[in-house]
């Protein structure tokens, strides 16, 4: 939340996107919720079940008066991911999203998520334990060791948005 906190100053509402029809997606906005009370803000969502529904809620978000929103990590908004971005540039709002490489490479605001190469990196360790006999049920779970946070500096121009040295000095990668 301190991303977001830092990203969306002075305001205090942080806004939303997510996908209401994922199974997983209701218990995720609340956690989102849980986490925006605690860092006393208040959570704005615009959920949709289409992506025909993206553009309304952009422009939703648009009339708020934030500079910023954060899309929640789901299959649905993976997928979806140039559209959300390309919604939000047209409405002049940036993107945070869960995902580095939207930050690096598709335009998104920011992105803070794990490294996905690394934690794919791993398989064969489990391909392995597998192909020897031991049973998949048996291994541990590994949760991601590595996390990046990237910010993308031409977006944040585009945007007029100013991003804080603090949050300039913590990022792992500033992509010009």
């Amino acid at each position: 939340m301190d991303v977001t906190r830092e990203m969306i100053k002075p305001h205090r509402i942080v806004h939303y996107l997510w996908h209401t029809a994922w199974p997983d997606g209701q218990n995720r906005y609340q956690a989102t919720e849980e986490a925006v009370r605690a860092a006393g803000m208040q959570l704005q969502p615009k959920g949709i079940a289409e992506i025909s529904e993206l553009d309304a809620a952009v422009a939703a978000i648009k009339l708020s008066g934030s500079p910023a929103f954060i899309v929640q990590p789901s299959p649905f908004t993976y997928g979806h991911r140039d559209r959300i971005i390309a919604s939000a540039k047209k409405n002049g709002l940036g993107t945070i999203l869960a995902w580095p490489v939207a930050a690096r490479e598709e335009g998104a605001l920011a992105g803070y998520g794990p490294d996905y190469v690394h934690m794919y990196s791993r398989a064969p360790f489990y391909v392995d334990r597998v192909l020897k006999g031991a049973k998949p049920a048996d291994l541990p779970v590994e949760g991601p060791s590595k996390v990046e946070f990237v910010v993308n500096l031409q977006a944040a121009k585009a945007l007029g948005i100013e991003v804080p040295l603090a949050l300039l000095i913590r990022a792992d990668e500033l992509f010009e």
